[in-house]
């Protein structure tokens, strides 16, 4: 780590570096403070536009005047020139640490969108190439044109993350007004995309695949990557500086920075510590999780592995991401990112116990080890699915809940909420209750106040808090604390256990909120309610999960979802009968067979009556307001089994299979009626009218026509009672209905006679 020893600035060697970084950078000042040319040509130079070149030659001739081989010799300590070996060796790394250095002072010359990014990461990566003695070519060849696009791709995703923190826009918020950050904080971030940049993984694209491989069996070559770092924010920190005072500030960064590099085995690490909160991380992808800060550096150091584990259990790597996305960590980190431990569903809340293990590239030595402990405290709050029904992006409070096939599902009656509200693993920070809530339509803010509580699960005991921390992923939220019926356990707190119920829709409901405690009281009720009566308890609404911890910590997480309890009502599913038929009469065969019974064309009859869903949202017609399942027709003769057999619809059904569609799939008919609380309303309800239901081939019931269904037919001149079955369901899940969705049969019984003449 750096201290703040002035015996540094004190040095002969710092001197002679300061001495040596003023000449070389005279040019830059005399931009500033010296402009030779008169005023009228200043101005003439102002309305020019900048050139990159101009600003590339400059810092070029800056550095290459200030890092020579002499400058290297007063910046590394004997130790490292010892270890280094002659110059001719290392050089390529000096030129290397010098392309470094323009790169900084580029980045920091001015703010840069992420293609300015590109341009300046190009120049610097033909610098580096030409450094380690493989220049590329102009133009580019085929696999340099591959090395670089795996680059930028890289810079791409290092880029990202330093994006969405600058712009968490309630972090910032906080964090201002907290004193977190301040007019200066964030100064080095150009050069923290780079440094997730210059990982193992990309080095063979950075300086070729021949020269990575020459360089990288160096026993130095890590220490070229923490040389290019140090070069890095050097020349980003003179790019910024604004006076004397801050050149000399960088420079003894710089000579800092460079003998923390060549430390023997270094490691350490400084986060996580004491209680830390899980969070999302963009790259790499964790929705959970937290990060690992340290060092972990030395002058032979080849890589670093991070290991945890929980109580004695073995050391492990699951869920470790490095920098970079390689199978370990890149040396020269230096109180920064060592890596990321995925929490989420891995780690459990409470006491967690960190490993960095830094290795050596020399034989036979041992490599440097640390253990760090951390509390680490649980936030995994959402709503995942309702019945089974998941959102495609659990953690996105606008993602739908669909089903397999992507259709976006309704819901009726009363609902088991899976989710997970765990929360707590520091000693003062432990779940207390969570409570789910609704609110009428689709919002974002969970602070609104017309949220409606329905459901609360306090954790009072320390086995009801043990227990909440291990629910996670498919956990029913809806379930309320029971004890046993064993009598033994009946003045037992302990023996409490969390049993899955549902939250009724529709009508209020009793639920325990705590297991009973000595000498057994009758468990605390409370009840939950159902959805308001408007619009018959259907719509759009908005589900809130919330948690508190014993700390006052409050989380949220909101899920949308659609409510259908308008059932399918009488008024809505009936078969009226046949048009042009008497219902009081008996229906003959012969009504609706041509003359001489002819079987080569179907004998039409129509089935009129109803089958209607109502819309959750009147006069949306679109999925999923519009939930019309479907209907089905069945026929059958007295004396067979139930349902009978299906009719086609809308029919006729070829023979002899008399096969086609089983299911209607839109509505007939118009039912007259719409719920009395519609929100918004009906308009004006046409009057009640039936439709045609099917269009049935009465030649399915002659024996002549239909001889492959005899249990089904009429014999010439007899006479039997059959029976039509309608029925009509929506798409809702309704797990307390019947076929767990709202529908509706009907049936109506029939005289049908067989009197067709045939000569």
């Amino acid at each position: 780590m750096a201290t703040n020893d002035n015996s540094d600035i004190r040095s002969e060697e710092f001197r002679a570096l300061f001495q040596s970084l003023m000449e070389a950078y005279k040019p830059a000042l005399d931009q500033i403070q010296l402009p030779t040319a008169p005023p009228d040509e200043l101005l003439k130079q102002a309305q020019l536009p900048p050139s990159c070149d101009e600003e590339d030659a400059l810092a070029t001739r800056i550095f290459e005047q200030f890092m020579t081989e002499e400058t290297a010799r007063r910046l590394l300590p004997a130790a490292a020139l010892q270890a280094l070996g002659p110059f001719q060796q290392w050089q390529w790394c000096l030129l290397h640490a010098r392309c470094c250095m323009v790169l900084g002072w580029l980045l920091c010359r001015g703010p840069r969108t992420f293609r300015a990014y590109v341009d300046v990461f190009y120049r610097y990566w033909r610098c580096i190439r030409a450094a380690a003695g493989s220049p590329v070519a102009q133009p580019l060849a085929a696999d340099e044109r591959d090395d670089f696009q795996t680059l930028v791709s890289a810079l791409a995703a290092a880029f990202r993350p330093a994006c969405d923190e600058q712009l968490h826009v309630d972090a910032a918020f906080e964090d201002v007004l907290n004193g977190k950050i301040d007019c200066l904080q964030g100064d080095q971030s150009p050069t923290a995309v780079f440094e997730r940049v210059f990982t193992n993984q990309n080095a063979p694209a950075l300086l070729g695949k021949a020269a990575y491989e020459r360089h990288s069996r160096e026993g130095f070559f890590w220490f070229c990557r923490c040389w290019c770092l140090c070069s890095l924010r050097f020349g980003c920190c003179l790019a910024r500086a604004h006076s004397i005072v801050g050149i000399i500030r960088c420079l003894l960064e710089y000579f800092r920075c460079l003998r923390e590099c060549f430390q023997p085995l270094t490691c350490d690490i400084t986060d996580p510590s004491l209680c830390v909160e899980e969070k999302e991380f963009k790259n790499p992808p964790i929705f959970r999780g937290v990060e690992i800060r340290g060092t972990a550096t030395g002058v032979a150091c080849s890589h670093y592995t991070l290991e945890w584990r929980v109580g004695l259990n073995p050391f492990n790597s699951l869920g470790i991401f490095y920098p970079g996305g390689g199978p370990n960590g890149p040396c020269g980190v230096v109180n920064g990112t060592l890596g990321w431990l995925q929490t989420m569903p891995y780690v459990p809340g409470g006491l967690v116990e960190i490993r960095l293990c830094v290795f050596s590239s020399q034989a036979n030595v041992q490599p440097c080890c640390v253990t760090k402990q951390f509390e680490l405290s649980k936030d995994e709050v959402y709503i995942r699915s309702v019945e089974g029904v998941e959102a495609p992006d659990m953690f996105d409070p606008s993602s739908q809940l669909t089903d397999a096939a992507g259709v976006v599902r309704s819901f009726g009656t009363s609902l088991k909420i899976f989710g997970s509200a765990v929360v707590g693993g520091c000693a003062q920070k432990q779940i207390k209750r969570y409570t789910l809530s609704f609110h009428p339509g689709f919002v974002n803010n969970p602070l609104l106040p017309a949220f409606v509580q329905f459901w609360q699960t306090d954790y009072i005991t320390a086995f009801q808090i043990d227990s909440g921390m291990n629910l996670r992923w498919e956990t029913a939220l809806t379930a309320a604390w029971r004890q046993p019926n064993l009598p033994f356990f009946l003045c037992n707190p302990f023996a409490a256990f969390l049993q899955d119920t549902r939250w009724s829709t529709l009508s209020p409901v009793l639920h325990p909120i705590t297991p009973s405690e000595s000498p057994c009281p009758a468990p605390a009720q409370w009840t939950s309610t159902p959805a308001p009566l408007i619009n018959c308890q259907s719509g759009r609404y908005t589900l809130r999960l919330t948690t508190e911890d014993t700390g006052g910590g409050i989380k949220h997480h909101l899920r949308q979802i659609w409510l259908d309890n308008k059932e399918i009502s009488h008024s809505h599913a009936h078969i009226t009968g046949i048009l042009g038929v008497d219902p009081c009469k008996n229906i003959d065969l012969s009504d609706f067979a041509p003359p001489n019974g002819d079987c080569a064309n179907p004998w039409i009859a129509r089935l009129a009556g109803v089958a209607y869903d109502e819309y959750i949202e009147e006069g949306n017609t679109a999925a999923p307001s519009d939930n019309f399942g479907g209907y089905s027709l069945w026929i059958k003769k007295d004396g067979m089994p139930n349902p009978g057999v299906q009719i086609p619809i809308p029919g006729p059904g070829a023979a002899p299979t008399w096969s086609g569609s089983a299911i209607g799939t839109s509505r007939v008919g118009e039912p007259g009626d719409r719920c009395t609380s519609a929100a918004p309303p009906p308009g004006i309800v046409p009057p009640a009218s039936d439709g045609i239901l099917a269009l049935l081939d009465m030649r399915r019931l002659d024996a002549i026509c239909n001889p492959f269904e005899p249990q089904l037919t009429l014999k010439p001149g007899e006479c039997c009672g059959y029976v039509i079955t309608l029925l009509v369901w929506d798409n809702s899940v309704c797990p307390d209905n019947s076929g767990g969705r709202h529908q509706r049969e009907h049936s109506i019984p029939l005289c049908i006679c067989n009197h067709v003449r045939r000569q």
